[in-house]
């Protein structure tokens, strides 16, 4: 395995930005499938590398891990900010596949991601179903509107959410988990498989349960886990395996 840390200029973004890749590159064979790991609020490009034992699976499923820069953006292209979702679902893709011996078909290729990662991963998947087989969020922000109503956010978030959602705080039916769902389910496009994960100390565990709900009701291939924990690494690491089992379930 080869852990490659890529620097480069984004034209989208229009700066600099950082992406972590865990490559099986020395195997001397292209990866036969590809997974984009997102990250939460507050963390970087690098954390999933440095606190959890991703690349162990990486190895033993053969899979390229990228894991791309967003800063606090929500994978979305923000009101008053940088268009991270484009940057994500376009520039990321091609550079990558530019650059890396990594598998391109949409069937082989997986998104996840933790927190505000959660909310990306789903809204990756749901909007772009014929990019992505198989989607995971694990302690995810599954409703988007329900989060910037919370009464207890700090006023510095609220700021932070404004640049990102607008003024008035108001989700766009492209950013809100649910209409994208039924928006899908509507066109009768592909539907990637899904899965939720959740403690029941998590504070967005309401949030999470409701969605499985939601979901469990549609044709889409959904899968819901909840167990005991919080919204930490120690419980992103027990669930990176619940993960990996689910995204190579077939090769187990």
């Amino acid at each position: 395995m080869a852990h490659i840390t890529i620097e480069t200029g984004s034209p989208t973004l229009r700066m600099t930005t950082s992406i972590h890749v865990i490559s099986p590159c020395d195997s001397g064979n292209n990866a036969d499938t590809t997974l984009y790991l997102l990250h939460g609020a507050g963390d970087n490009a690098s954390t999933w590398q440095r606190l959890t034992t991703v690349e162990q699976y990486a190895a033993r499923y053969g899979c390229t891990v990228i894991m791309p820069e967003v800063n606090r953006s929500y994978y979305t292209d923000m009101a008053y900010g940088l268009d991270y979702f484009h940057y994500v679902t376009e520039e990321l893709p091609a550079l990558c596949s530019r650059m890396l011996r990594m598998n391109t078909d949409p069937h082989q290729t997986y998104v996840a991601g933790l927190s505000m990662g959660g909310y990306g991963a789903l809204k990756c998947a749901l909007t772009y179903p014929d990019r992505y087989a198989k989607a995971v969020s694990l302690s995810g922000v599954t409703d988007i509107q329900r989060r910037l109503q919370d009464p207890q956010m700090p006023e510095g978030m609220v700021k932070e959410m404004q640049a990102v959602f607008g003024s008035e705080l108001i989700v766009k039916p492209d950013q809100d988990l649910y209409a994208l769902a039924a928006r899908r389910i509507e066109e009768g496009s592909p539907l990637p498989d899904i899965l939720c994960c959740c403690g029941t100390d998590d504070p967005f565990i309401a949030m999470n349960r409701d969605f499985a709900a939601f979901m469990q009701e549609t044709p889409f291939e959904f899968q819901y886990v909840e167990g005991p924990g919080t919204h930490d690494w120690r419980f992103w690491e027990e669930h990176l395996k619940t993960t990996f089992d689910f995204l190579f379930h077939d090769k187990t």
